[in-house]
């Protein structure tokens, strides 16, 4: 199944809102686009909000880092929000919990940007 991606901007970053069941490498590329497409804006600051995605596999974990690797290279940032316990669980096993930003909420993330973007 194809992963439909939603944009929402809101100040000092942008959301991006992900729905599916992604299993294949192409079943990323709309994120992958869509995240080139702020980068080319000059909008490095994203939240991937995970809330209507169940399981990621090995594609999804590395589609995560790709995304934060740009992100971090264009000097802003990635938060991950609203992740099920299944992903939770796959972040703490690979230890990817300690490179990813990992927001409890999607105000806490948008008010993590709102304090970098002040220092």
């Amino acid at each position: 199944m194809n992963l439909d991606v939603r944009l929402q901007h809101h100040i000092n970053c942008n959301e991006v809102v992900l729905e599916g069941n992604p299993l294949t490498d192409h079943d990323f590329y709309p994120l992958i686009d869509e995240v080139n497409s702020l980068l080319n804006n000059q909008e490095a600051n994203i939240i991937l909000n995970l809330e209507k995605i169940k399981l990621l596999n090995s594609l999804g974990l590395n589609s995560l880092i790709k995304v934060m690797t740009k992100c971090r290279n264009q000097g802003g940032d990635l938060y991950i929000v609203n992740i099920s316990d299944k992903i939770s669980q796959v972040l703490l096993m690979t230890k990817l919990n300690t490179v990813l930003n990992i927001a409890p909420s999607l105000n806490e993330a948008i008010n993590q940007f709102a304090i970098d973007n002040e220092s």
